[in-house]
């Protein structure tokens, strides 16, 4: 009964509609409720396909309530489930702690501070899918982290039960953890420049082997490791970072190396994966460009000659992996390919704030398996609300 009551005290001290959510506030501010969301719908498309397993289809990518709230004026909360797919998945679940901008304290399920474009918010990337390097990223994750803001720059440190590349996490396989950094700087002129690093021990089971697939943008896999081999031992990642968005043009560039020990059998190796990627954004109706998206200065009205906001952008990666991972027979050749280059032209229609539609086109060459190279072409509607 009390979080009902609580919530009847803020209703009755007062609401108000946000560009970004509907917000429940006491009235000294000091308690708040705000309640969001967004949905993805996508629909993938595949040109000269040649993969069985690639079928063309429609789908949800996205269906997620966001809730996020302050009690007492310093405590901190959010729960962002996701329902694509008929599933539900705890997307983020954390509670902060600041009494000022220099240190916060975050712990719960929250993304693990590495990638530059795994950071970026899911409705403000410039791609549906994010790019190659963040494939070696990790996702989210459960674990406790300090972060702040110092001047022009911002810290995160944390602890973590530690994933796979690119891999979310519920739990924990082993009693090992995994420890993340990352700096980033903003001197000016729209210039933003960071580093990263992850470090952990990972110990696989047959049934939680905690290792890495790795998918195109159009979601089909071209690398995944042999279905007995396992995590077995450390595991790094570093990554370097940047971006600049200055008026309509925005530009985001990053690398990522990651080294793990895997293990078939008697076989143990450490598997190097190096992926980068440069990403270019111009808003042709000269609304400006950030890490945040896009956000027009004119909604969508045609009886006053006003169409939003429109953008064009291009993308290039790659991702390559070693040769230890098909020597030692860790790789499962019938699905990996040993490197991934990709080119990708994009379009965006931002009518106003809450909508945006997306088409994507990329062509993803694929070398050293038997994996055949991808064409598709990916769009989106995103609501945000």
């Amino acid at each position: 009964m009390q979080p009902l009551i609580y919530i009847g005290i803020l209703l009755a001290a007062g609401a108000a509609r946000a560009e970004d959510g509907f917000v429940i506030h006491s009235a000294d501010g000091r308690d708040k409720l705000k309640v969001g969301g967004f949905t993805q719908f996508d629909g993938r498309f595949f040109v000269d396909n040649t993969n069985s397993a690639a079928v063309d289809q429609f789908g949800f990518r996205s269906i997620r309530p966001d809730l996020q709230g302050t009690i007492a004026e310093h405590f901190d909360f959010r729960l962002l489930p996701d329902f694509a797919g008929a599933k539900v998945v705890l997307q983020d679940v954390y509670a902060d702690i600041h009494y000022g901008d220099a240190v916060k304290l975050r712990f719960g399920k929250l993304k693990v501070p590495f990638g530059l474009e795994r950071l970026q918010a899911e409705t403000a990337t410039t791609f549906v899918e994010r790019g190659l390097p963040t494939l070696l990223a990790p996702n989210r994750d459960l674990g406790v982290q300090v972060f702040g803001e110092l001047g022009r720059v911002q810290y995160q440190v944390g602890v973590f039960n530690g994933v796979a590349d690119g891999a979310s996490g519920d739990g924990d396989v082993s009693n090992g953890k995994e420890v993340a950094a990352r700096v980033f700087a903003q001197p000016g002129l729209g210039f933003g420049v960071g580093a990263a690093a992850t470090y952990g021990q990972k110990n696989g089971t047959m049934t939680s082997p905690d290792l890495a697939t790795f998918k195109t943008q159009a979601q089909t896999t071209f690398f995944a490791y042999d279905p007995a081999a396992v995590a077995d031992g450390h595991h790094w990642r570093a990554t370097a970072q940047a971006d600049w968005y200055r008026g309509p043009v925005g530009v985001l560039g990053e690398y990522v190396r990651s080294v793990q020990r895997a293990a078939l059998g008697t076989t143990a190796s450490h598997v190097t994966a190096d992926a980068w990627q440069i990403v270019a954004q111009w808003v042709i109706t000269g609304d400006d460009a950030t890490y945040k998206s896009v956000a027009p200065k004119q909604a969508f009205d045609p009886g006053r000659g006003q169409w939003g906001a429109f953008d064009v952008a291009a993308r290039a990666g790659q991702l390559s992996l070693d040769d230890n991972v098909f020597a030692d027979g860790l790789a499962d050749r019938k699905k990996s390919a040993q490197k991934a280059t990709s080119f990708g032209v994009g379009a965006d229609w931002f009518p106003n704030k809450s909508f945006r539609f997306v088409l994507d086109l990329e062509r993803t060459q694929l070398d050293g398996g038997p994996r055949a190279s991808e064409t598709s072409i990916v769009g989106r509607v995103q609501t945000v609300f």
